[in-house]
């Protein structure tokens, strides 16, 4: 059977010959035609799209990851460990007695070990002279220990009573003034003379020695 749709004007007349007549009626509202379809962007438009990127936790280090925030300054107190100095062991001195009352005896002979034959005899009259005998004072030679300050022989000895025949103030370091008369530094009384042979020979230094002798017996 032949297919009886058909689009041509011609043929359409020959079934419709009747007038068609249109009537407007105001009771019917028409609404404007929406056009639903979607509308896609031609070739030529450009869409921006922006996609969220999700990273996920641990898988970048902190350090990457810019944070802006108050810088803050944390103050801690390190304790310093105090610096200790080490003890330093007593020097050891070589000397002649015993030192029982604390009396040292201080001699500058290079040549000698104590002094020369005058010198020797006069310490003798010296020590006799001031009630001691050779357990009761240390006799050291100080040439023996050139350097040596008073800090450390006191430190050894612990003299009450020092003499010293030929040693000067500036040997032992001590900022004192001998003014020929007994010094008293710390707990320890002290008396200057020239060297012993030195000594045996001059008569002033001689006298101002016994006299100073006197005061401490």
């Amino acid at each position: 059977m032949e297919n009886q749709v058909t689009n041509n004007a011609n043929a359409l007349r020959l079934f419709f010959t009747e007038d068609v007549f249109l009537v407007e009626d105001k009771s019917v509202k028409i609404l404007p035609l929406v056009n639903t379809e979607a509308v896609f962007a031609t070739e030529n438009t450009l869409v921006a799209v922006v996609e969220e990127t999700v990273i996920p936790q641990g898988s970048i280090p902190a350090a990457s990851i810019k944070v802006e925030e108050t810088a803050k300054t944390y103050s801690q107190e390190v304790e310093i460990p105090r610096i200790v100095a080490e003890p330093v062991a007593p020097k050891s001195f070589k000397f002649l007695g015993r030192n029982k009352k604390s009396v040292l005896i201080l001699v500058n002979d290079k040549q000698n070990d104590v002094s020369t034959e005058q010198g020797r005899e006069l310490l003798r009259k010296i020590v006799k002279a001031v009630d001691l005998g050779t357990p009761d004072f240390a006799l050291v030679n100080y040439a023996n220990y050139s350097g040596t300050d008073f800090a450390e022989l006191h430190q050894f000895f612990k003299p009450v009573i020092m003499l010293s025949f030929g040693v000067e103030i500036n040997h032992l370091k001590l900022n004192l003034t001998w003014q020929n008369d007994i010094i008293i530094h710390e707990s320890t009384r002290i008396i200057f003379a020239p060297n012993l042979h030195d000594l045996d020979g001059d008569l002033t230094a001689k006298k101002l020695l016994w006299g100073n002798l006197q005061k401490i017996k």
